[in-house]
């Protein structure tokens, strides 16, 4: 039985249809087929060891980054009832840096019993020590005998180029005998302007031990200049020896 016109319309209707449809699909399969790999696709693909890590992502697959190591940790009182804890980090990964990695402090007394403890985030720097600071911990009217620093989850590593970070240089460091008070000079040797530069002084008696540690922020040091770094402590260090300044770029 013959068609209609209308059935016949109706028919030309479905096949145009079926075929811009057709067409669509196939042009969709071959642009996901030829599309170029990225580092934010959740594919593994384009020569990274993992899902958007290593090769050349930023990110550091799990595999291949190396665990920060606690070289010491430690707590210096800083007045009538409180103490600042301190630990030094050893980044042993070249040129990568983690944000936001949480971390704990706690402390304990001499009969091994939890003082405090305090937790927080911390940016890891691509330098080899980082120094970990939180200053005005509250402990009543308790001594801290020990102090155990941990990070609670495991960093995510990316690499860092060399040009992201604030070309600075230490001068003119000093150290006076009693360890109160430690001053430097920041320059900025670049072109561009520095904001909230984060810079940490710990201070050593002569066994090597760390007596005494801070952290200040200088606001800004325009490109070519300079800033003062200082660090200031109520009570005096025996056997005072020396002292680091360590800068913590932002990253």
């Amino acid at each position: 039985m013959a068609l209609s016109w209308s059935g016949r319309r109706q028919l030309l209707y479905y096949a145009v249809g079926i075929v811009i449809a057709s067409m669509l699909f196939f042009a969709g399969w071959q642009a996901f087929l030829t599309r170029q790999p990225t580092c934010t696709d959740n594919i593994k693909n384009g020569g990274e060891m993992g899902v958007d890590c290593g090769g050349a992502c930023a990110r550091l697959c799990a595999e291949e980054a190396r665990s920060p190591n606690v070289l010491w940790s430690r707590a210096f009182r800083a007045g009538a009832q409180t103490y600042s804890a301190a630990a030094y980090v050893e980044n042993r990964n070249q040129g990568v840096g983690a944000k936001n990695v949480p971390f704990s402090f706690q402390l304990f007394d001499d009969k091994n019993e939890l003082v405090v403890e305090r937790e927080g985030v911390v940016d890891l720097p691509p330098v080899g020590i980082i120094p970990i600071i939180v200053p005005t911990v509250d402990v009543g009217t308790r001594a801290v005998a020990r102090t155990l620093f941990k990070f609670t989850a495991m960093p995510q590593w990316q690499r860092v180029s060399a040009d992201a970070l604030p070309q600075v240089r230490i001068t003119q460091q000093q150290l006076a005998a009693d360890g109160t008070r430690l001053s430097a000079l920041i320059i900025n040797d670049g072109f561009t302007d520095i904001r909230n530069l984060t810079v940490a002084g710990v201070v050593f008696d002569t066994a090597g031990v760390a007596r005494a540690a801070s952290l200040t922020v200088i606001d800004r040091i325009v490109a070519g200049a300079s800033q003062p770094a200082v660090f200031t402590w109520s009570s005096a260090v025996s056997d005072v020896a020396r002292a680091e300044i360590t800068v913590l770029p932002s990253f």
